[in-house]
């Protein structure tokens, strides 16, 4: 087809765009400033429009066509290029949020700590979709639509956030979203691009000799190994706060959650709730139901907090903790418009 690039012709020009070039590190540093702006200030638009003009698609995508064609030249280049584009990002994100007098954690900072399926499945629609419009000559939209969705930019500038405010929470969570985004897009393209190709001669594995296709395969294991199991991890993880979510809605409807916790390092989901006392027989039979939310291995604590129909007196230590529990309350209802706080909540629980 006249109108898409052959593998000989893509992977020329994938050397030829693939140089660590002045006038590309500071179009990287400009959309990396923008992007931190954008995140410092809670701006959808313009961490989108900073994601438009980033150059950090193209060395995953020759990473992936690298392996798919088994061209080390190409694979170490593109490594090269990727390694540097992070550590300018990382450099110019760092320094960004050091200098801010905004230093609060906004919404879009906080969504990029915690990765999802939803994550590994938009990155792997997006190689896919990657894939077939890279190899497009003319101009089109799906190589910078695929750098929007897939939201490569923003991690590595949370990742900067972590570094400037000493948040290692922040700084390990972005880093796994950004690691997560590029495994899936790089073995997403290699799949693709030997599907596209057929019986490319670029492509004949027999033509190198043990010791690079030794390499090549380690490489490869590498990547599929760690993408395998952090998409099962995060399958599992969003299954289990799905349960979670659907148990203690529907079982405890008939009270008031002032507080909920699930820790989880002991695996282990904590409950305080204002309504009649609940006996032990009761709560036996709430932790059978958990098997129904898909929820078994979690363990169950409840405290509980008397609603005092019967009391006339209390004494100074049951009113004490009766106030205190309904002010968790009000404090937690003000703060689901701010997930911060949520954030930093959970990050104590797991520290106990």
């Amino acid at each position: 087809m006249t109108g898409t690039y052959s593998v000989r012709e893509y992977r020329d020009k994938l050397y030829d765009d693939l140089h660590i070039r002045l006038k590309d590190t500071v179009i990287l540093m400009c959309a990396i400033f923008i992007a931190s702006i954008g995140l410092n200030m809670n701006s959808a638009a313009v961490i989108i429009g900073a994601m438009l003009i980033s150059p950090l698609m193209t060395p995953i995508v020759g990473l992936g066509f690298g392996l798919a064609i088994f061209d080390t030249r190409l694979i170490k280049q593109s490594a090269e290029v990727l390694i540097t584009q992070v550590l300018v990002s990382l450099l110019v994100s760092t320094l960004y949020f050091w200098i801010s007098p905004l230093s609060y954690a906004s919404s879009e900072l906080i969504a990029r700590t915690s990765p999802t399926i939803w994550d590994v499945l938009i990155a792997i629609a997006g190689g896919i979709a990657g894939v077939i419009g890279s190899r497009k000559k003319e101009a089109n939209n799906i190589v910078p639509g695929v750098a929007i969705a897939t939201a490569l930019m923003p991690p590595i500038c949370t990742a900067g956030y972590g570094l400037a405010n000493g948040n290692i929470r922040f700084l390990y969570g972005a880093l796994y979203l950004f690691l997560i985004n590029c495994a899936f897009i790089m073995l997403t393209n290699m799949v693709g691009t030997r599907i596209l190709m057929r019986k490319s001669p670029l492509g004949s594995f027999k033509d190198l000799n043990i010791k690079i296709r030794i390499g090549l395969i380690s490489l490869i294991v590498l990547l599929i190994l760690p993408a395998s199991y952090s998409a099962v991890t995060l399958t599992i993880d969003q299954a289990r706060k799905e349960g979670i979510k659907q148990f203690v809605g529907k079982e405890f409807a008939s009270y008031t959650v002032i507080n909920q916790v699930y820790k989880s390092r002991k695996n282990e989901l904590v409950l305080t709730i204002v309504g009649d006392p609940i006996s032990e027989e009761e709560l036996a039979a709430l932790r059978k139901k958990q098997a129904a939310y898909g929820i078994q291995s979690v363990q169950l604590k409840i405290n509980q907090v008397d609603q005092f129909h019967n009391s006339t007196k209390l004494d100074s230590q049951m009113t004490k903790d009766f106030y205190e529990n309904i002010n968790k309350y009000i404090e937690q209802k003000l703060s689901e418009k701010d997930s911060q706080k949520d954030l930093l909540k959970e990050s104590e629980a797991d520290k106990d």
